[in-house]
C-alpha cells in the first residue's frame, strides 16, 4: 500500500513537467505499474477475508466434531485428546489427576416408562448438573449412552469424590415431571467410580480403573459414588 501511495505522488509530479521521450515511457510504466498495485491490494484484501471466513468455518467445524448434539458437552473424541494431555501435564508438573466415570441409574427403565423424548431431557438435565462443576480444572464430557465422564485436574481421588458426590446427592433430592404429560418421573440417581493416576498408569488404565469402580458403585446398591481400589 505504501508503495502504491508513493508511486502514485511522483508519477503525478512528473506528469505535469516537461519529460524527454524516456521519461514519458518512465512515467507510463509507472502509471501501469499503480494500476497493477491496486489490483494487487484488493486480491490480498479479498484473499484476507476469505482466510478469515475460513479460520472461522474451520474453527465451528472442529466444534461441532468435539461436542455432543444432545448435551452440548464434549464428546468422547475431545475428552480422550484432553485425557492424553492432561496425563502428559501430570507427569510433567508432577501434579495430581483424577477421573471420575458416571452412569445413570436405571437409565433404560425411564427410556421404556417414559420414552425417548423424556430420556434425552433427562440425559441434558443430567448433563447439565455435572456441567455446574465444571472449570479450567474440571472437564465434563458425555462418553456415550447414558455415560459422562470427569476429568479433574490437580485433585486427589478424595477430592474428586467429594465434588461427584455433592452433584449426586442434589440430584437424589430432586423429584421430576415428564414435561409434556406431567406424569411423575420420581427419583434420577446417577453412580460414579473415581479413580487417580497412579505411578506408571496411562489414561487408558486410569479410566479401565474407574469403570470397575463404577460397576462396584452398581454392585453396591447404586446411586453412590466409589473410589478406586488401590
Amino acid at each position: 500500500k505504501a508503495y502504491g501511495q508513493a508511486l502514485e505522488t511522483h508519477v503525478a509530479d512528473l506528469q505535469g513537467s516537461e519529460a524527454s521521450p524516456a521519461l514519458a515511457a518512465l512515467v507510463q510504466l509507472t502509471s501501469s505499474m499503480i494500476e497493477r498495485t491496486r489490483e494487487a491490494e484488493q486480491q490480498l484484501r479479498d484473499a484476507s477475508k476469505q482466510m478469515n471466513e475460513l479460520r472461522g468455518n474451520l474453527a465451528e467445524a472442529r466444534r461441532v466434531a468435539e461436542s455432543d448434539a444432545l448435551t452440548g458437552l464434549a464428546n468422547r473424541r475431545a475428552f480422550e485428546a484432553k485425557l492424553r494431555r492432561a496425563v502428559a501435564h501430570a507427569r510433567e508438573a508432577a501434579k495430581p489427576l483424577s477421573l471420575a466415570f458416571c452412569d445413570i441409574d436405571h437409565f433404560k427403565k425411564i427410556n421404556d416408562t417414559h420414552g425417548h423424548d423424556v430420556g434425552d431431557r433427562i440425559l441434558k438435565f443430567v448433563a447439565q448438573r455435572l456441567a455446574s462443576v465444571s472449570s479450567t480444572s474440571c472437564y465434563v464430557a458425555r462418553h456415550g449412552g447414558e455415560e459422562f465422564v470427569m476429568l479433574f485436574q490437580d485433585l486427589e481421588a478424595e477430592g474428586a469424590k467429594k465434588l461427584v458426590d455433592e452433584v449426586r446427592a442434589d440430584l437424589q433430592d430432586r423429584r421430576l415431571v415428564a414435561k409434556q404429560s406431567g406424569e411423575p418421573i420420581g427419583q434420577v440417581s446417577f453412580s460414579a467410580g473415581v479413580a487417580s493416576l497412579a505411578a506408571g498408569e496411562n489414561g487408558r488404565q486410569m479410566l479401565r480403573a474407574a469403570d470397575q469402580a463404577l460397576y462396584r458403585a452398581k454392585r453396591e446398591g447404586r446411586n453412590r459414588v466409589v473410589i478406586a481400589e488401590a
